[in-house]
């Protein structure tokens, strides 16, 4: 699948896999998605649109409150796989609705970005389940897989 940068800018802070320690608590091996800068200059606050990476139906808006992800938004693409958007201030995207990526510059614009949830500073943590991930639950990271080299930037 193809996989178009959820922001306008991609400046990785944590990849995936890391820092098991932060992790085990989630029950996890390490990081499982990728964290991305959202403070820049223009966005002092950190405040970013967030387009979905592949078309799909949003199936689950939640807020964690304090833990995990906070604000966060998933979605079910056409080939069974699965993204999550999490820190987010703002979900734009109501669950059950069509969400469409076509290019880098054209998508639909499902939130925006801040510090929610367990979360040092503003920033967007962005997770990828493959189409099989059901089956590869168990993998240490809840079925997300490390989708770097797929995700065009």
């Amino acid at each position: 699948m193809i996989l178009f940068a959820p922001l306008s800018k991609i400046y990785i802070t944590q990849l995936f896999g890391k820092n098991p320690s932060m992790y085990r608590i989630y029950g996890m091996k390490g990081h499982n998605g990728l964290d991305l800068r959202t403070k820049f200059a223009k966005t002092p606050l950190g405040h970013r649109y967030v387009r979905s990476m592949a078309s799909g139906v949003v199936v689950e808006i939640g807020n964690q409150g304090r833990k995990g992800y906070g604000v966060f938004i998933r979605i079910q693409h056409d080939d069974g796989s699965q993204t999550v958007y999490g820190h987010l201030s703002k979900v734009y995207a109501p669950k059950g609705s069509r969400v469409k990526r076509t290019s880098l510059e054209r998508g639909t614009i499902i939130g925006l970005t801040d510090n929610t949830g367990k979360s040092t500073g503003s920033h967007l943590h962005a997770g990828y389940r493959p189409p099989n991930w059901r089956k590869i639950y168990n993998n240490g990271f809840k079925g997300y897989v490390n989708f770097y080299n797929n995700l065009i930037k």
